[in-house]
């Protein structure tokens, strides 16, 4: 009689095969991100292709850009926002300039949402309330790289509201670059309660940023612990004009992608960026094109004038959009000139009428300052 022979697997073959498969899945794995993060920056740069596109069909409509903060004022007597009833082209308060173009967007249910308060208003601020349009997270401000979300849970005014990674650019300007009541108070695209015209970007719709990028902080708890100084979302609140202004006072705070806990009084940092789309203070939503991407963004003292710099989670760089809607992904290694020199100034102030003294980066944000650059050298 003969035996039949039992097919198997020994012990030690089985070990060879999983460490094969563990080798291929380590080869393997990361590709299959890098194709994802490909396919997330792919969707990012759509985004703010179609964000442009809802502002230049807005000023085809208007004949004017959106202004960065515009809307009626709220139930606050105090905020100094909302002093001045009577000052500039609009009703003082802090709508931002996605609020203008959210039926652009095809957003008009929620657009009517906010318009059906006058002539009353929810502050910018309040989510006591529950008020649907600010905790409604409108999936076209997002940038898919960005790990950052909200917590519908949440009834306090950052974690709580949608957020946003685009924003308008506000050029070169440091010093009062904030005095969003002045059509003189920074070079950019848009500014606070002033609408820009087409016709003001003399240096040409190809050469003039309209939008930029900025990562929001991962974080839902919004305390400023270890791990929680990254430079995406947050602004470090610095002592004194000359941790701003030259720049090169914000550049030496930052150690990789954070700031440096060494040099950064952490009760000091502020996670304000992209925090509220609807919100369009200076602090929220702006970027300025005066250090590159993915450098630290300063204030002299809370809502006063600073620096807000352009930021992602790609790593590499951060999206923009020009005037003429074509997108460009800029690295950090951009040239920016000279962070040592000091900045044009608001409202008309010294240097205001000089070329920007950041470079590439500079030039590229200023819609009048007669910059010219290479288009071929961002690449």
């Amino acid at each position: 009689m003969s035996l039949r022979r039992r097919q198997g697997f020994t012990l030690v073959e089985l070990l060879v095969v999983i460490a094969i498969i563990g080798i291929l899945v380590g080869l393997l794995l990361p590709a299959v991100q890098a194709a994802r993060e490909a396919a997330r920056r792919m969707s990012c740069s759509n985004n703010i292709r179609q964000l442009a596109l809802a502002v230049l069909n807005y000023e085809s409509a208007y004949k004017r850009l959106p202004a960065g903060a515009t809307g009626p004022c709220s139930y606050n007597p105090w905020s100094v926002h909302d002093a001045d009833m009577n000052v500039g082209r609009f009703p003082i308060n802090r709508y931002s300039l996605f609020v203008s173009v959210l039926p652009m967007m095809e957003q008009n249910q929620l657009y009517t949402q906010i318009q059906d308060q006058r002539p009353f208003f929810r502050s910018t601020w309040d989510m006591q309330g529950n008020f649907t349009p600010w905790r409604t997270q409108i999936a076209s401000l997002r940038c898919p790289s960005d790990p950052g979300k909200m917590n519908p849970d949440a009834n306090w005014d950052y974690d709580g509201s949608g957020r946003v990674n685009y924003a308008g650019c506000y050029g070169d300007t440091i010093i009062s670059v904030n005095n969003a009541w002045h059509p003189a108070a920074n070079r950019g695209a848009f500014q606070g309660r002033y609408a820009r015209r087409l016709s003001e970007i003399t240096d040409g719709a190809a050469y003039t940023i309209l939008l930029g990028e900025f990562g929001t902080t991962p974080s839902l708890n919004l305390g400023t612990g270890a791990g929680k100084l990254r430079i995406q979302g947050a602004r470090w609140q610095a002592a004194g004009s000359g941790n701003v202004q030259p720049p090169s006072g914000c550049k030496r705070v930052q150690l990789g992608d954070r700031y440096n806990p060494s040099m950064v009084n952490t009760g000091d940092l502020w996670h304000s960026q992209g925090m509220r789309w609807h919100d369009g203070d200076y602090n929220h939503a702006s970027i300025q094109t005066i250090l590159p991407p993915n450098s630290p963004s300063c204030n002299t003292s809370l809502w006063d004038w600073g620096i807000s710099s352009a930021s992602s989670y790609h790593g590499a760089g951060a999206h923009v959009v020009f005037a003429d809607n074509n997108v460009r992904f800029i690295p950090n290694s951009v040239d920016a000139g000279d962070a040592g020199r000091l900045g044009p100034e608001g409202n008309d102030g010294p240097r205001s009428n000089e070329p920007s003294p950041y470079g590439t980066w500079g030039a590229m944000g200023t819609k009048d300052a007669g910059d010219t650059w290479d288009a071929s050298s961002v690449e």
